[in-house]
């Protein structure tokens, strides 16, 4: 990756590192691992390391490539960034009609943007569960942690989806989650917007009178509104993007990219403001 900005990248490069599943063809055996096998090199001894788990796999349509997930055939199909300097020989390898693949790895190799280059023997990955991580959706608020759902007749669920349309009406909104029964809500801005109340002291009062079961209400640094447009502005620019999303519990687009290399992640800070954007990498930086 070249140039002085991570971001503004173009369109067709970002497509090639999707790690989308693609639709493979049947190839020969000999076509399925020889194009990275012809660009093995030495490498750079002081590039920054990373470390991905991944399966790799090579076909009649492409050389050994980086998939995070194949297609449920045989053979099966995958897509994604390409390995250069790949020897099967190093793992243990199926091969089903021109289709040569691995079982999952944990490979640790250098990135230059588009290519991954392995550093050290791949190994078996034996700990990966084949799932993300849980969000954490617990309450802010320490007083209705143990909250017990509300009794009155303006507590049942028709209540709650009454105080959750009218929250994304008012000034300020950012976001809503649930937490067992209670109903979580963020709010931007303080005083006044535009001749109506705003922040989160100012929505609480107005929303009590709709819901009698427990409410948190905190403060928020940017709206839905802002965090959205935002978002769109992430997925039109960076490169080799994975996928996005606003995340209301921390108030931040969160965006994973094939490589999380710091300099992207300083150059999000410096354009959105520290952690508005929040950077994981399917690769990730070894210390």
């Amino acid at each position: 990756m070249n140039g002085t900005s991570y971001l503004r990248t173009p369109a067709a490069t970002a497509a090639a590192l999707a790690t989308a599943v693609l639709v493979a063809g049947c190839g020969s055996e000999d076509a399925s691992g020889s194009a990275g096998d012809r660009d093995r090199g030495e490498g750079d001894p002081t590039a920054q390391l990373y470390r991905v788990r991944a399966t790799v796999l090579a076909n009649g349509e492409h050389g050994p490539q980086l998939c995070r997930t194949m297609t449920d055939s045989l053979p099966p199909s995958c897509g994604g960034p390409d390995v250069v300097g790949w020897n099967w020989d190093d793992v243990r390898a199926h091969r089903e009609k021109g289709t040569t693949y691995t079982d999952p790895l944990v490979l640790v190799g250098t990135w230059d943007g588009e290519r991954f280059t392995p550093a050290e023997k791949p190994r078996p990955d034996r700990e990966s569960t084949g799932t993300d991580a849980v969000a954490d959706f617990a309450t802010p608020c320490e007083e209705l942690k143990d909250a017990r759902p509300g009794k009155g007749k303006d507590a049942g669920d028709a209540a709650r989806q009454r105080v959750l349309d009218k929250a994304a009406t008012l000034p300020g909104y950012a976001g809503s989650w649930l937490d067992g029964d209670v109903v979580n809500l963020r709010f931007a801005g303080t005083g006044d917007e535009g001749g109506k109340a705003a922040g989160p002291d100012a929505a609480e009062r107005e929303l009590r009178g709709l819901w009698d079961g427990p409410l948190c209400v905190v403060g928020a640094e940017h709206t839905e509104d802002e965090l959205t447009r935002i978002q769109r502005q992430v997925d039109k620019d960076v490169e080799g993007m994975v996928g996005s999303a606003v995340d209301p519990v921390r108030n931040a687009v969160t965006l994973e990219v094939v490589a999380a290399t710091p300099e992207l992640r300083r150059e999000l800070d410096r354009k959105y403001g520290e952690d508005t954007v929040r950077l994981s990498g399917w690769l990730q930086p070894v210390a």
